[in-house]
């Protein structure tokens, strides 16, 4: 047996996804395209929808660990915008799927805790009231969220203008706020 089975069903879900609907994958199709038990299935994972958050999660905490610890928040976002646009073709299944809502839950917290850890890092530190802090966390949050899903499927994106514009934004917010 594989020594990361998450990483072996989560693959599985990938290529079964190319050519089922992703409303239509079942467990069965799973566990025969691992060759595995379903009990193995259910031991990593509840059903489908967990394989596929952390899918997800996997990708954006993949990219985000090459990133965060050197890069500049303009580095961290464009790499949102990367993996977005890497995983555009399963993406754009899954918000035309019944699973749209859970997608967007993950791509808002992937990116608050991003965020969140900005704020946490900004120098010099914001000085904000917790309840501005936590709208303007959330006004970032959600315009990040919908550009990304907005822009996954455009082959032509420039994604260093778009994390560039994004940045500028998020920095501007952040001045604003501390003048008040």
């Amino acid at each position: 047996m594989p020594a990361n089975m998450k990483a072996t069903i989560a693959s599985a879900f990938m290529e079964v996804s190319k050519t089922k609907s992703v409303d239509k994958i079942t467990v069965k199709d799973l566990v025969e395209a691992c060759h595995i038990s379903r009990q193995t299935f259910y031991y990593h994972f509840q059903d489908i929808l967990e394989v596929i958050e952390w899918s997800v999660e996997q990708a954006f905490e993949r990219a985000l660990e090459c990133k965060t610890s050197l890069g500049t928040p303009e580095e961290t976002l464009r790499t949102f915008i990367e993996t977005s646009s890497e995983t555009d073709v399963l993406l754009q299944k899954l918000l035309h799927s019944q699973r749209r809502g859970q997608v967007e839950k993950i791509f808002v917290d992937a990116v608050r805790s991003y965020l969140q850890e900005m704020l946490v890092r900004q120098e010099p530190k914001p000085d904000l009231p917790l309840a501005d802090a936590k709208v303007m966390l959330d006004f970032c949050t959600y315009g990040i969220v919908g550009l990304l899903l907005e822009n996954c499927g455009k082959k032509s994106l420039d994604k260093e203008k778009l994390a560039r514009q994004m940045q500028r934004l998020i920095s501007e917010r952040i001045e604003l706020m501390n003048r008040k």
